[in-house]
């Protein structure tokens, strides 16, 4: 017999009602920078002479940009003028900072303060006694921005002009803020013909390029804790401490960028890395590595690596970097929290509990929902480029379907990193790989927003059933 409702209490009725702000907005504001920023590089004013491009292709750019993914069916470099790379400059960095700060927007819209685990993290971190607000922590998602970029582009720009002293002052600084904006924000889209292989043969460049990537990829709150946590104190009020959430973002991506680099290192030593000396061949596959956590800057033929690579880099992607950075995927901590569950049933335990903590079992809910999300998402992409681009060039490659399915997860995973591909792909394949990369910029956010809300409670609670699994 089930359970009736508990009785409503005049406190209930009187209790006022939370805000709740439209999730359309964010999609609504990505959609419509898109277009502004297709607009712009379809004037003709932004090619260089004798080169243009068709509305399908802005669009394509345009959204590869924003969502700062680095898929092109064209060659930026060959294709943009200082304008036209201007505008997408401007789309990577308010892409970026968009979705950097979107969950922090949306609370603020809400005039509700942050999460009680968020609000541990600046009162731990930066010290105060008051409640954090979430306009401190777009403030300091600004700054951080700034910092880094900035930070990135003098480096750059002085191993670039030791590097190539010929080259002219100000095209330099051009390149490296461009790079340093794209690397940081995980856009992957460079301004040179050949891409950032043209620099394989300077480990610093790569080092600093790779380190911009890792920092945008890490997570906001993970920034601010590691900026207040004064490790060499002995005092522990003094020093701070490491969030849980720091703990995994921080070890998941130290993890993954180890595994990854020896995956790319033994899987490609005698083939695409066959001919670099020992210490390229680590730098070139930690770089890989790197880049496959949502940055698509390579240094080495994606195209010609074997399935295996192949294969672990699809793993990297999808996965991507953590929750509230630039980074695309599921995200690191997700897919952790889907090991722990995992390993949680395995011990027949009914909570997941680590590091002194236990999870809530709301938090398994949602990492489960966001991986279901992107398999979904991956698969129905997957189909439809076979589907479309079946007998087209595109499918045709000595890879075939492999390199589709790299494909699709590039572009849910906003990475960038392509097979050779794209260029090929049909309008209709066009169109499917928009679809993707905006739905992996923008569904993994809305999802978790949403689900974590506040639970609608069970206005009857029905008898338990068993069922059998397995």
């Amino acid at each position: 017999m089930s359970a009736p409702a508990p009785p409503q209490t005049s406190s209930d009725v009187f209790k006022p009602r939370r805000r709740e702000v439209d999730l359309r907005l964010v999609p609504m504001g990505f959609a419509a920078l898109i277009l502004v920023g297709a607009l712009l590089l379809l004037l003709p004013w932004a090619h260089k002479p004798g080169h243009s491009l068709g509305w399908l292709d802005a669009l394509f750019l345009s959204t590869s940009a924003t969502c700062v993914t680095g898929l092109t069916t064209l060659n930026v470099a060959e294709t943009f003028n200082g304008f036209g790379q201007v505008v997408l400059l401007v789309l990577i960095q308010t892409g970026g900072l968009g979705i950097f700060t979107a969950g922090i927007s949306l609370v603020l819209l809400s005039g509700n303060r942050l999460s009680l685990s968020d609000e541990q993290t600046i009162h731990a971190t930066v010290g105060r006694s008051r409640q954090a607000r979430p306009l401190d922590v777009f403030i300091y998602a600004c700054v951080f921005v700034v910092v880094f970029e900035l930070a990135g582009t003098l480096a750059l720009f002085t191993l670039m002009s030791q590097a190539q002293p010929e080259t002219n002052h100000w095209q330099t600084l051009w390149e490296s803020w461009f790079h340093s904006v794209s690397a940081f924000c995980n856009a992957g889209i460079s301004i040179y013909p050949e891409g950032m292989a043209c620099w394989r043969g300077y480990p610093g460049v790569l080092a600093v390029v790779s380190a911009l990537v890792i920092a945008g990829g890490i997570g906001l709150m993970t920034l601010i804790n590691l900026r207040f946590y004064y490790f060499w104190r002995r005092d522990p009020r003094r020093r701070g401490r490491l969030t849980v959430q720091t703990r995994l973002s921080v070890l998941s991506a130290a993890a993954l960028l180890l595994l990854g680099g020896i995956a790319a290192w033994v899987f490609e030593s005698n083939d695409t890395l066959k001919n670099a000396t020992l210490g390229e061949q680590v730098s070139w596959s930690f770089f890989h590595s790197a880049m496959s956590r949502t940055a698509g800057f390579n240094v080495v033929d994606v195209g010609q690596m074997n399935p295996p690579t192949l294969l672990a880099t699809l793993g990297l992607m999808f996965i991507g970097g953590a929750p509230g950075s630039m980074a695309g995927g599921i995200k690191t901590v997700t897919f952790v929290v889907l090991l722990l569950t995992a390993w949680s049933a395995l011990r027949r335990r009914d909570e997941v509990q680590f590091w002194n903590r236990r999870l809530s079992p709301k938090v398994s809910f949602v990492a489960t929902m966001v991986a279901l999300l992107g398999i979904a998402c991956v698969v129905a992409g997957v189909v439809l480029l076979m589907v479309f681009e079946d007998g087209h060039p595109a499918s045709q490659t000595h890879q075939r379907w492999l390199a589709l399915v790299f494909e699709a997860v590039s572009a849910f995973g906003t990475v960038g990193l392509s097979t050779g591909v794209t260029s090929l792909l049909t309008a209709a394949g066009k169109v499917v790989i928009i679809a993707l990369m905006f739905t992996g910029r923008i569904a993994p956010l809305m999802l978790a927003v949403y689900l974590a809300r506040p639970a609608n409670p069970l206005r009857v609670r029905h008898p338990r059933e068993e069922l059998a699994l397995g």
